[in-house]
């Protein structure tokens, strides 16, 4: 009796390190295929045309079309006058990195909508990082109405590029969560790492804005899409404007 409750325990033991060894691969796994994971970006061809072609928009009824025109025609006044005042509008000359995130107010005036998509800034609550150039700086005044933009501090851009970043890499956007990836896209340039990535972000260093533009894919927060998410932020301002140093109170909620 003895040697079969033996036998029992000792193949049971065996089923039970084959289970716990199995789960333990299976966590293994997963971590390595979660860390893997790829998009693809869609192809254009040569012949096509990144801009889409207006369609006409089409009305239910009579006053709806009303209220779309009202809407339309206050827009394109206020561009007209914002690039008004542009021309007595003065910049700063140190250089900052500088963020900048569409809002909820949607935009139907056909020239800001032509700038958002220059700035990669067509979803609301899509964000992406800058140099303040004048030309950034004057696309970003002109369509602040749709826009919210300041002056990013140094804890705050290392914290966004280390919990948010996704790098284009040819045909796939990827997570960058190594030194690897930094070291392929920009090792020529002396990027090797990913603190000299963020500290070449942050000073705007060397080709800092070509990397901005060509390689970082706008910062994913359109969880705040939702209203009750959104009101339980209690943001201290609308998020509409250049906020200057502000932003980072904005930032340091939504990170």
């Amino acid at each position: 009796m003895n040697k079969g409750k033996q036998n029992k325990k000792a193949i049971n033991n065996k089923i039970g390190n084959k289970k716990k060894k199995h789960v333990k691969f299976k966590r293994v796994k997963k971590v390595q295929f979660k860390g893997e994971k790829k998009i693809l970006i869609k192809k254009v061809k040569n012949d096509q045309t990144i801009k889409k072609t207006q369609k006409k928009r089409k009305f239910s009824t009579a006053y709806k079309k009303k209220e779309y025109e009202k809407k339309l025609q206050k827009q394109e006044n206020e561009y007209v006058n914002l690039k008004n005042q542009l021309e007595n509008e003065q910049f700063d000359d140190n250089i900052h990195c500088v963020f900048a995130m569409k809002n909820n107010v949607d935009c139907i005036n056909p020239k800001s909508k032509e700038i958002l998509q220059e700035l990669n800034l067509q979803e609301a609550f899509k964000g992406v990082l800058l140099v303040n150039n004048k030309e950034n700086m004057e696309k970003l005044f002109l369509v602040k109405p749709y826009i919210c933009y300041g002056y990013l501090k140094k804890y705050n851009c290392y914290n966004l590029l280390e919990k948010k970043l996704y790098l284009k890499d040819n045909e796939e956007i990827k997570r960058c969560d190594s030194n690897k990836l930094i070291e392929k896209l920009f090792g020529n340039e002396g990027i090797n790492s990913f603190p000299l990535f963020c500290e070449n972000i942050f000073k705007c260093k060397n080709n800092a804005d070509k990397i901005m533009k060509e390689y970082i894919i706008p910062f994913d927060f359109s969880f705040l899409k939702n209203s009750t998410t959104f009101d339980f932020l209690q943001f201290k301002n609308d998020l509409v404007g250049f906020m200057k140093d502000e932003i980072n109170d904005v930032l340091e909620k939504i990170i």
